[in-house]
């Protein structure tokens, strides 16, 4: 028996990509041929549009009751798999730790150990949709449609963010985790890095966050869905100092889903994960940027954070792999000449913290743009490391390097040695 059209239906756009169409129940309907709450019809006007659709999945809203409970019960399940994954985490980073791994060898394990987790969530969470009943929304009537859009709106987002941020900053700022790999130089990681961040993440990702815990909420109406599961989206990436940009990028994941379906959503996310992958691989090829502070300014990698020290007399640098530069200086009255200061230090008879252990038969001068300078090398706090001084009249230049346990490290901070100029006046 074929439903009647509730009425009040009414048509809101109809173009070449969507059919938008408001039911006389209340409800807004994009690309459907029926409504999604009550079941009518779409209004006879858009027949033959090729904005619609026809959607076999579309069932009539129920009253919701024990057997119609999804929404609780995909919650606890999603629940279940973050303290999974915060287990998971937890766990690789101990054993990482107590057995002293290599930084190369700990990024590989930790990357298989994601691919790991994701595996074993995606098939939890297809059980689980069985059970409940659920059948996530794929899109495939416009695949190629969906695909296309999630395409351009993340790397339209991809690339907006990045750019603001660039302006705001004025140099660019990286994803962490994109930049260690594309930092890293292991062919092998970066396989792995790929896999996870633009294949494993974004097909996984969506497919709990929207066709399962959305889907499972949809009968409490599109905003519930896409703000519950976009905070469920933030808290399982565990770095809660990005709640709310996680949260954003929830919802644009949650309006993309609710329109085009998974296809569109794990596109857009496949998509804005790959174009920061490609930014963090062109950024560590390409040229060094400027940054100022603690009266110094100093070319460094791109893919390096800066941070300004408190008292504002410390330029710090971190790297992608966790090498820590420095740049500051003390004031001195009656600094003797740099050859003095280079012999009393070969000779042992500068003090200096427990923490810092200098290699007396490393001691040298050397000719730097900035001025002469002597150069040693150094363990700070258990690291490898360089350090280098600069004595001028009334005061004492210093820059330090805590390496990552590459020489890549090394020659990155020699580069910034040689372009480090002095801007602060005494």
């Amino acid at each position: 028996m074929a439903r009647r059209q509730h009425a009040g239906t009414e048509v809101l756009l109809d173009d070449d990509w969507s059919a938008l169409w408001r039911c006389g129940c209340g409800y807004g309907n994009a690309g459907r041929d029926r409504c999604l709450m009550c079941g009518s019809p779409a209004p006879t006007e858009l027949e033959g549009s090729d904005g619609l659709y026809a959607e076999e999945e579309v069932l009539p809203h129920e009253p919701r009751g024990p057997e119609a409970r999804a929404g609780s019960k995909a919650g606890r399940t999603v629940t279940k798999l973050i303290l999974l994954n915060l287990v998971v985490q937890a766990v690789t980073t101990g054993f990482l730790l107590a057995n002293d791994v290599e930084r190369a060898t700990a990024i590989k394990v930790s990357l298989a150990t994601g691919l790991a987790a994701f595996a074993l969530a995606a098939g939890w969470v297809l059980l689980r949709s069985a059970e409940l009943g659920l059948r996530p929304q794929w899109g495939r009537q416009h695949a190629l449609r969906g695909a296309t859009e999630g395409f351009i709106i993340g790397g339209a987002v991809a690339i907006v963010l990045f750019g603001a941020m660039r302006l705001a900053l004025g140099r660019p700022v990286l994803d962490p985790t994109t930049s260690l790999l594309a930092a890293q130089g292991s062919p092998a990681a970066f396989l792995l890095g790929f896999l996870l961040l633009v294949v494993a993440a974004p097909v996984v990702e969506e497919l709990v966050f929207r066709g399962f815990l959305a889907e499972a909420l949809r009968d409490r109406g599109k905003r519930v869905a896409i703000w519950l599961s976009a905070i469920a989206f933030s808290v399982a990436h565990l770095r809660f100092s990005q709640f709310r940009y996680y949260v954003a990028m929830g919802l644009l994941l949650g309006l993309v889903y609710w329109r085009r379906g998974l296809v569109g959503s794990i596109t857009a996310h496949a998509t804005f994960n790959g174009m920061l992958l490609l930014i963090a691989v062109a950024a560590s090829h390409g040229p060094a940027v400027e940054a100022t502070g603690a009266g110094s300014t100093v070319a460094i990698p791109a893919t390096y954070q800066v941070s300004t020290g408190l008292s504002g007399e410390e330029l710090r640098m971190i790297g992608p792999l966790g090498a820590q530069v420095e740049f500051g200086y003390v004031d001195v009255e009656g600094l003797p000449p740099v050859e003095d200061v280079a012999a009393d230090l070969a000779r042992g008879m500068v003090p200096f913290p427990g923490q810092l252990v200098v290699d007396l038969s490393s001691v040298l001068v050397f000719e730097l743009p900035a001025g002469r300078a002597v150069s040693m090398m150094a363990t700070l706090d258990g690291q490898n490391g360089r350090m280098v001084v600069l004595p001028q009249e009334g005061r004492l230049w210093m820059a330090i390097l805590r390496s990552d346990g590459t020489a890549r490290s090394f020659s990155e901070f020699e580069a910034m040695l040689r372009s480090w100029r002095l801007t602060g006046a005494i």
